[in-house]
């Protein structure tokens, strides 16, 4: 039992050993009522009762001096005082800088009035003091951390190779039988606790030794920026809403890789006029006859996983409260990271992000008709891109399209003679979705505008590989990056990479128009 605890278990047993025990001890010590019987004070009145009330009373005395005595560094600063002694340091100098500069000002002039003399002296006066209110404030910061790491050892023993994480779940407890949406909300909440506790022991106020994992890499503190890594089995919740959510992670062919890169063997096809597969042939023979040999050929595509990272800030006061701060970082870096995520796999260049597919070797862009006016889309863009599409990729298809293409969608006509119908591929389902030719329209920001080149696009994204890290989203905290303005970092980092598994585009068996699961129309200008 820690020696704290003492004063207050004394002065309980102290007050239970003076509670009443009879309504006539209470009329006598009037403690709320009204002494109107005079004969049962009598008890009251004796020497020994007299002398053990005053005894009480003095020995109460004593244990409530003794709270006021800091008896644990933790009083003096280590816990509750250092957040206040940072803010005080950064107030000293910048009461020095701003006295500093009007002491030059003044200083400066050549004829001082007798008012300008007299705050030049007063403004040296006041920096000296500053300037010792910054020695002296300093100097109780050291000791403040000094004791703040000494109660740390001192308090809380830290098991090496023990998941103390394990041993209780961050968040509430939850049956075998709970919902999905029950854990959901127990996941935020164990987000937001885990940001609770990282908060009171970088300011000191507790040590939580979940916080401090076993050596597997997740939960370990990060001394280079006073931060700690967010529990696996919280921040894989970000990363399950990421494909669950996003409207191209939730298409793309996604693989999880425990290393830091992987390759692949893939079919180097160019052409299936002659043969497939790259250089297979197959062959009717007659019984007894064998097929003459062939080859196919192979080419081998490296994925390495690349980082991107997301950073917020949270107030203090949101911090507080648990269930709040979950919902708000889940949902702060599932949506940075989706869109810098799918963003890439629109338009990324390659080498340190994934290549999109708009810049891969096997996008075909379909060319704009004779006298196409600038910025539009007619029916036969849209069947030509249908046709460049192979066969066993409509099923899976997409038209993904900037915003700024739906009126243009919206009026789209065959001519006739003098008038013009309706097309009948490029309508809206029962539930008010834009479809054409039977396949969804989806509207993302990272589709170029209206007439440029990826305006609209038809893609099979199952054609795209992306590889991630099994450890999935890595986040850390911070209380020191933004201090001043009362606010907690919060930083996202997550590794992936990708690029469309087809080589080129390739001719199909019969024709010579080149055909790809990625099909774009060029730019009308």
């Amino acid at each position: 039992m820690r020696f704290t605890t003492l004063p207050f278990l004394l002065a309980l047993v102290l007050a239970i050993g003076q509670m009443p025990t009879d309504i006539y001890q209470i009329c006598a010590w009037g403690h709320g009522t009204e002494e109107t019987e005079p004969w049962r004070t009598k008890l009251s009145t004796l020497p020994a009762v007299q002398q053990l009330v005053a005894i009480g009373v003095h020995v109460r005395e004593w244990c409530a001096e003794l709270t006021q005595v800091p008896l644990l560094a933790s009083e003096i600063g280590a816990l509750g005082n250092i957040k206040q002694l940072i803010q005080d340091e950064a107030d000293h100098k910048k009461a020095i800088a701003t006295l500093t500069r009007e002491g030059r000002t003044l200083g400066a002039v050549e004829k001082p009035t007798a008012e300008q003399a007299a705050r030049y002296n007063a403004v040296f006066a006041e920096l000296t003091a500053a300037e010792d209110q910054l020695e002296a404030t300093a100097a109780e910061l050291v000791k403040a951390r000094k004791f703040q790491e000494a109660e740390r050892v001192a308090t809380v023993v830290i098991e090496t190779g023990v998941d103390h994480a394990s041993e209780k779940a961050w968040g509430p407890t939850l049956h075998s039988d709970a919902t999905a949406e029950m854990k959901d909300e127990a996941r935020l909440a164990a987000l937001g606790e885990f940001a609770i506790a990282v908060r009171n022991t970088m300011s000191g106020t507790g040590t939580d030794p979940r916080l401090f994992a076993a050596a597997s890499g997740m939960g370990t503190a990060i001394p280079s920026d006073g931060g700690f890594a967010v529990p696996h089995e919280i921040a894989a919740g970000i990363e399950r809403d990421m494909f669950a959510s996003g409207e191209l992670l939730s298409r793309v062919d996604a693989r999880t890789i425990s290393g830091d890169s992987i390759a692949y063997t893939v079919v180097d096809e160019t052409s299936r006029a002659s043969t497939r597969s790259g250089g297979v042939l197959g062959y009717w023979v007659d019984q007894g006859t064998a097929p003459t040999a062939s080859q196919f050929k192979l080419a081998r595509v490296e994925l390495k996983l690349r980082k991107v990272g997301a950073l917020g800030f949270m107030t203090d006061e949101l911090v507080n409260d648990a269930a709040g701060l979950g919902g708000e970082l889940e949902a702060m870096f599932n949506d940075e990271l989706i869109f810098q995520v799918e963003d890439a796999i629109t338009e990324g260049v390659g080498g340190g992000q994934p290549l999109g597919y708009l810049g891969a070797p096997c996008f075909i862009s379909v060319a704009k008709e004779t006298g196409q006016a600038a910025g539009t889309i007619n029916v036969s863009n849209l069947s030509k891109m249908w046709a460049r599409l192979p066969s066993r990729s409509k099923k899976n298809s997409v038209w993904v399209i900037n915003t700024d293409c739906n009126p243009q969608l919206d009026l789209l006509s065959i001519p006739v003679g003098a008038g013009a119908l309706e097309p009948r591929f490029v309508n809206y389902d029962n539930s008010g979705i834009l479809t054409i030719k039977g396949r969804p329209v989806v509207e993302t920001e990272f589709n170029a505008t209206i007439g440029t080149l990826g305006d609209i696009v038809l893609a099979d994204f199952s054609k795209y590989r992306l590889i991630r890290k099994g450890t999935g989203v890595e986040q850390a905290s911070s209380i020191h990056v933004r201090f001043s303005q009362g606010e907690q970092t919060f930083r996202a980092f997550y590794r992936c990479d990708g690029q469309p598994m087809p080589r080129a585009a390739v001719t199909p068996f019969k024709g010579t128009t080149t055909q790809s699961p990625f099909v774009g129309l060029a730019t009308r200008a």
